[in-house]
């Protein structure tokens, strides 16, 4: 497994989410260009990321500025000739009640979460058909799918990701499209949100793995995280300290002990199953 050669632009790079796909992307073998407005936060990234031995390049992005993606990924094609992968995952979320909400901070989300996503991708898109390859996955959150009270212009704009993004992977053969939807995760953001937080590595795990050769899932697939967790929470406790020769035996032995939910899971993400365990697995 190596994304060696291979080269992935990140927006909301410099924290969270962005940070850790980031750097899991470089673990891997790829290089990394990481954007954001915050200047310190994408060099910092960047400097972490060369310390693993890869390139990097950190590019201050304005997501409600057209020219200044435009920039961004001109300049990623300039420096390094190709892009490979593109993570579609600045956002920003702003809480208030419909009857409350401000037209202005309605118009922000949207604009950064949904106007800007569709910016990067479709200069980046421009770039992909001309290599006849490439990966796009968008950030979206559960939230696209079941709305959250106060969120509403948040819930819209990642509801608007999933249907772009069934809309894009019909549209375009070569390139795959994926959309990786998270629960709670332990960032910024959901500072204020009650409820079990998941930590940014639960999502890069998830990425690096739709990047890798090894991925089988058909363009268009949503991913999500809490399903993939759910399986992992009551796997793991089962599993501790043991090894087994592959999956399949592995399964055969936690199967009977699996919730009927969890098994609907695990047969809707087998081909990743061995990746998800692999620190368990002896092949």
């Amino acid at each position: 497994m190596s994304l060696e050669g291979k080269l992935a632009l990140i927006t909301g790079g410099g924290r969270g989410i962005g940070r850790a796909i980031a750097l899991d992307f470089a673990r891997y073998g790829a290089d990394v260009v990481v954007a954001a407005r915050t200047i310190s936060e994408i060099e910092s990234v960047a400097s972490d990321i060369r310390e693993l031995g890869r390139q990097a390049l950190a590019i201050p992005t304005d997501m409600t500025d057209e020219t200044s993606i435009q920039n961004l990924v001109s300049i990623t094609y300039e420096t390094f000739g190709k892009i490979d992968i593109l993570v579609n995952n600045a956002g920003i979320s702003l809480a208030a009640p419909v009857i409350e909400m401000k037209t202005e901070d309605f118009d922000r989300v949207m604009t950064v979460n949904l106007r800007g996503m569709f910016i990067c991708t479709r200069e980046t898109l421009r770039i992909m058909k001309k290599q006849k390859s490439g990966t796009i996955i968008s950030i979206s959150s559960g939230f696209g799918i079941e709305g959250q009270a106060l969120l509403s212009a948040y819930s819209a704009s990642k509801a608007g990701i999933l249907l772009f993004s069934d809309v894009l992977s019909k549209e375009e053969r070569r390139i795959k499209v994926y959309v990786i939807t998270p629960g709670l995760i332990d960032t910024q953001m959901t500072e204020s949100l009650l409820g079990k937080k998941y930590p940014p590595e639960a999502i890069s795990s998830l990425a690096t793995y739709l990047v890798l050769p090894e991925n089988k899932f058909p363009s268009g697939t949503v991913i999500k995280q809490i399903q993939v967790d759910n399986i992992k929470d009551a796997i793991f406790p089962l599993i501790q300290g043991r090894t087994f020769s592959d999956w399949n035996t592995l399964f055969q032995e936690v199967a009977p002990k699996l919730g009927e939910k969890n098994l609907r899971n695990i047969e809707k993400y087998k081909i990743m199953m061995p990746y998800i365990f692999k620190d368990y697995l002896e092949s």
